[in-house]
């Protein structure tokens, strides 16, 4: 099993490679034709009339960055960049693992609920195994919080 494991580690890094030096190559071809053409627009400049070009282009984009952190301060703020928080249940940063204040009862309807829903889950385990593994993929734990409700209530008749 485990020189299974090392021949698709090699094989998936094999590809990974591939793909990295198609990626570099590709890149190295747009520099090398950005090169060539710039080349050619400035083969026939003379080197005043370059530094000329450079100093006006410092200036140009130096001016414009210290213009974008100026309005950045002091600017309008409704042109400014919004950050709009995410929405998440209450529920998702917790463990599960909280103290619950007071007593948890399990009425007979929500126990026939969890039995009915532990039936179905069952049925799909033994007959669409796909979707029962993708309903366990996107809620982990589903199926212990079954069971754990299950305990309550039989803690409960015992009582």
């Amino acid at each position: 099993m485990l020189l299974y494991k090392k021949k698709k580690l090699e094989q998936n890094n094999k590809a990974t490679d591939w793909l990295a030096r198609k990626t570099a190559n590709a890149i190295i071809a747009v520099q090398v034709k950005f090169t060539k053409k710039m080349n050619k627009l400035f083969i026939n400049t003379p080197v005043r009339e370059l530094k000329t070009i450079l100093v006006l282009f410092c200036i140009v984009c130096g001016g414009y960055s210290m213009y974008i952190v100026y309005s950045s301060f002091i600017g309008n703020k409704s042109e400014a960049l919004q950050v709009t928080p995410v929405k998440s249940p209450k529920h998702f940063y917790r463990g599960g693992d909280e103290i619950i204040n007071g007593q948890v009862m399990v009425d007979e309807k929500t126990y026939q609920q969890i039995a009915g829903f532990k039936y179905y889950m069952d049925s799909l385990q033994q007959h669409q195994r796909k979707r029962y593994d993708s309903i366990l993929q996107a809620r982990p734990g589903l199926m212990d919080s079954v069971q754990m409700l299950e305990q309550i209530y039989f803690s409960q008749k015992q009582k």
